[in-house]
């Protein structure tokens, strides 16, 4: 994924590892690059743009856009800063886009089963 984040401006190492947000599991694979990154802004590839939050970010981000309530069982980590929202679904163990402005099924968008996919789809 390094060429995907050759111009990225990462945050620095985190200084605890959290592994749950709003009672669910965050997936290995996130935890992994966030352990080295804790997130970050910037292009992604060719064409992407975004944001992953923080670890310690996580918990109030969540609860801020109403997650549980709007997309129930999803765990928002980051967005596109233009209206699309990152998040993983850890009963399903997707990662997916989700359109802010809808609550409705067809909100979900670049469906992913691991996060190198899901930035590679963003990116």
């Amino acid at each position: 994924m390094k060429e995907l984040f050759r111009n990225f401006d990462f945050n620095e190492a985190p200084a605890e590892i959290i592994t749950t947000v709003c009672g669910m599991e965050l997936p290995e694979d996130y935890l992994e690059f966030m352990s080295e990154h804790n997130g970050g802004e910037g292009p992604i590839g060719n064409i992407g743009y975004g944001c992953f939050f923080r670890l310690e970010e996580l918990e109030d981000c969540n609860t801020e856009y109403d997650v549980q309530k709007s997309w129930p069982g999803h765990i928002v980590i980051g967005s596109d800063m233009g209206g699309m929202l990152w998040a993983y679904c850890p009963e399903k163990e997707v990662y997916c886009q989700i359109d802010s402005c809808s609550i409705s099924d067809d909100a979900f968008f670049d469906v992913s089963g691991s996060l190198e996919e899901f930035v590679r789809k963003i990116g």
